[in-house]
């Protein structure tokens, strides 16, 4: 895992089919100062319910376009991009400050382990 807001991280992916139509993603990131991120997410067709250690609430992402979801309602500009590439799994947060540009924070890469 790499990013502006992250730096150089080892990230641990877990992805469980729940239903027909939802997964569940459990992700953890840890940096040289310990756990950075915490996350569970549960995907639907149409949308991403995101629980994150630097999130209030719950914050919900509606896909606009394949593989990118930009949140409901957030006190700032937030998107997740995720694709699957068979071999890969990448998930990027991106987000900005009230006023400031939207842009890649953190990138996270993950093969599968079976």
């Amino acid at each position: 895992m790499t990013g502006e807001e992250s730096g150089a991280c080892q990230c641990r992916i877990e992805v469980r089919r729940l239903t027909g139509h939802a997964l569940s993603l459990d992700y953890e990131a840890v940096g040289s100062d310990g756990l950075q991120h915490v996350e569970h997410t549960i995907a639907t067709r149409s949308a991403l319910h995101v629980a994150a250690s630097e999130l209030p609430d719950v914050t919900t992402f509606r896909m606009t376009a394949p593989g990118r979801y930009v949140s409901d309602g957030s006190p700032m500009p937030m998107e997740i991009h995720a694709s699957w590439d068979g071999d890969s799994l990448t998930w990027a947060w991106h987000w900005s400050h009230p006023g400031g540009s939207l842009r890649e924070q953190s990138r996270a890469t993950a093969q599968p382990v079976r």
